[in-house]
């Protein structure tokens, strides 16, 4: 599952960390495997070739699986906008320290009136019911924002949008571990 962009060296990172991990484990195996089960030694040398052997058939298998998920499409690639929002979650929790604990003691919907004034924005709007009835409406995210006002730092549109979004993700995960805990 793409949910955040990782960084190239990351990946790099990853991809090196699990070949040497797999390339060790092969060494390990197969001397646990022929010299100790079966009392047949391998000189290290075989050992050594045939973990490098094992090494690249894997490396191509991970290769051919993910090419051919990715043809039948069963992976679900994140938008660029619902990465953003998940890397929002994740910094709200990890610069801010927001934690599980913090969301939950909230009163419910606090999290998600919160995004929805960051999803309004700081710009006064006049809103009409569909018919155009004369009873207009007219609200900025300021004015539900339900925390005090050092807290409210709107920004340009879509990182607006980006953190309402987020907010709203941290109202539904705080719904579903109360739930949980309710239902125990």
């Amino acid at each position: 599952m793409d949910s955040v962009k990782q960084s190239k060296l990351a990946s790099w990172i990853e991809t090196l960390t699990n070949t040497f991990t797999g390339f060790g484990l092969s060494l390990l195996l197969q001397y646990l495997y022929f010299d100790v089960w079966l009392g047949f030694p391998l000189h290290i040398a075989d050992n050594f070739l045939f973990a490098v052997i094992m090494t690249a058939v894997s490396i191509a298998r991970g290769f051919t699986m993910r090419r051919i998920f990715e043809a039948l499409h069963i992976r679900r690639p994140l938008s660029p906008f619902m990465q953003a929002v998940v890397a929002e979650r994740y910094r709200q929790m990890e610069a801010e320290g927001w934690s599980h604990k913090h969301d939950d003691d909230h009163p419910k919907g606090q999290l998600a009136q919160a995004g929805a004034a960051y999803l309004i924005g700081p710009d006064r709007k006049t809103y009409t019911d569909y018919e155009g009835d004369e009873e207009a409406v007219t609200v900025s995210g300021r004015l539900i924002f339900p925390w005090d006002i050092e807290w409210w730092k709107p920004k340009e549109y879509r990182r607006n949008l980006v953190r309402g979004c987020a907010l709203a993700i941290a109202e539904g995960e705080r719904f579903d571990r109360l739930k949980t805990k309710r239902a125990a």
